[in-house]
């Protein structure tokens, strides 16, 4: 006599085995995620790192887990990147719980949704998401531009100039349609194969005419970029700027008693170095100095730059009664101050940074050999000082900054992107870690990337910007259209799912 066994222990091992498949597809997706960034740069990988995640969600997961699947992904993804830059310690060690609790919860009924709605929003709702929430992220202080998927083609300059358009809320919107234009196109062809559960048809004709779309797109997008990329000047007018790395990672905050004048003469020794190789603008990195240049050690100062017949960014920390001071101030090499100071509009929160005084004035200086501007350090992850820096004229930025070993071989990225968004030349010069130099088209004429402190001196020769992309007046406005789209499908999505419902329900009836 044959034995049956139980029809329940079946489904049971089927439901393990499909979420054991589905939670390793989940894995994938983040690892995939991660490799695309760098310091892996595979970049290639963002453009279907998101489709093993899409065939775990809405097929091999049990319908009632569905929203596991994200949950894994997410908090993969964000202990892989950010683990390595920032869990040494503080509220960041939080993220993977975090984006693990609210992916769970949050798309605990996006897989209804979609099958409900026979997946006609499932492209859509899906990038205009991702972006919106991308936005979303900017505005909570101290979280700032990490991870956007856009990020990943940092070093692929001829196919991301169009973000002087679209800035890069464009680019990680045309990367998200293209990763769930091909993760439906893999469902539908899925579910030709294999049935997992009851399942709603995917429209054919819808997926293939999105394809068309998103492609025609890709066309559009990389011949604009090559468009513009051939467009620069052969041979611009170019500036000797130098970026000096002193290697001594003990900043003004850490210790408001250091000694000063052995500061200033170690600063003195590296930008002689730099003026004797021709450079016209030193940079020194955040808060290197413990005191205010235009009221302690003036004189020196000023004999220096007229020394070495260059412009002097010279940025300062102080701890006063009433507040902090993150400030720079550029020397002239006539001996002039440029008025008012920089004060850093953006500080690391999350590590602790307080807002600092006098922030909210965003000064350029006119000078013969171009428009001056400064930000400090942190604004770069961020789009809007540069881009208000380079509406009023600025071509080159100079971005004291002071960094952490475990963001070495990300930071400089945000540099290429702020280069293309404005069009402006970008000087940063960071502590002992990673200091660079950028073009307004976003190539890295030079950098040094080191995981413990050391000493360098940048040099290039830089073309002047010309601050006259068309971002500078449009901005983020393709983030907001995200963001809306976000808010649109958080509150509309129970009517759609109804209405298609209803629709049907009234061709069944008419049937």
């Amino acid at each position: 006599m044959t034995h049956l066994q139980p029809l329940d222990a079946t489904v049971h091992r089927s439901t393990i085995w499909r979420t054991i498949v589905a939670l390793a597809l989940s894995v994938a997706s983040g690892i995939m995620l991660t490799l695309a960034f760098a310091p892996y740069n595979l970049w290639a990988l963002i453009f279907i790192a998101f489709i093993p995640l899409m065939v775990a969600q809405m097929r091999v997961m049990p319908k009632r887990f569905s929203s596991l699947s994200s949950a894994v992904m997410i908090a993969t993804w964000l202990y892989l990147y950010f683990g390595p830059s920032f869990f040494q310690g503080g509220i960041m060690l939080a993220l993977p719980v975090i984006g693990f609790l609210l992916n769970l919860f949050v798309e605990k009924g996006l897989r209804n949704f979609h099958d409900n709605t026979g997946y006609r929003w499932f492209i859509l709702y899906g990038a205009l998401n991702w972006v919106g929430f991308e936005i979303i992220r900017t505005l909570i202080p101290g979280i700032a531009t990490w991870g956007f998927v856009g990020y990943t083609l940092w070093n692929q300059t001829w196919l991301i100039q169009p973000i002087s358009i679209f800035g890069i809320y464009g680019l990680c919107l045309l990367i998200m349609f293209i990763n769930y234009g091909l993760s439906q196109w893999v469902l539908m062809m899925m579910d030709t194969r294999w049935r997992f559960d009851l399942l709603t048809p995917i429209p054919a004709r819808a997926t293939h005419l999105w394809l068309v779309g998103i492609g025609l797109a890709c066309v559009i997008w990389v011949g604009l970029s090559l468009v513009l990329y051939n467009a620069k000047p052969t041979n611009p007018e170019t500036v000797r700027v130098a970026a000096i790395q002193s290697g001594v990672t003990e900043v003004a905050f850490q210790n408001p008693d250091m000694d000063a004048a052995e500061r200033l003469t170690l600063l003195a020794g590296l930008t002689r170095e730099a003026a004797a190789q021709g450079a016209q603008i030193i940079v020194w990195s955040e808060l290197v100095l413990p005191f205010d240049p235009q009221v302690d050690f003036t004189e020196e100062v000023r004999a220096l730059a007229a020394e070495t017949g260059a412009y002097l960014v010279m940025p300062y920390g102080l701890i006063l009664p009433e507040g902090i001071r993150n400030e720079s101030v550029t020397l002239a090499p006539d001996g002039e101050f440029f008025n008012p100071p920089y004060a850093k509009a953006h500080p690391v929160l999350f590590a602790g940074e307080a807002y600092g005084l006098n922030v909210g004035v965003f000064p350029t200086h006119q000078t013969p050999i171009g428009k001056l501007a400064t930000i400090i350090c942190y604004d770069l992850n961020y789009t809007d000082i540069t881009r208000i820096m380079a509406q009023d004229g600025a071509q080159i930025i100079a971005a004291p900054s002071n960094d952490w070993p475990g963001i070495a071989e990300k930071q400089n990225i945000h540099l290429v992107f702020r280069a293309i968004e404005t069009r402006t030349a970008i000087i940063k010069a960071e502590s002992a870690y990673d200091s660079a130099i950028v073009d307004p088209y976003g190539h890295i004429l030079e950098q040094t990337v080191s995981l413990s402190p050391s000493s360098a001196v940048l040099i290039q020769d830089v073309p002047l910007g010309t601050a006259d992309t068309p971002y500078l007046m449009l901005g983020d406005w393709l983030g907001w259209v995200a963001f809306a789209g976000l808010i649109f499908f958080s509150v509309f999505a129970g009517k759609l799912e109804k209405r298609a419902l209803s629709d049907i329900i009234r061709q069944q009836h008419h049937g």
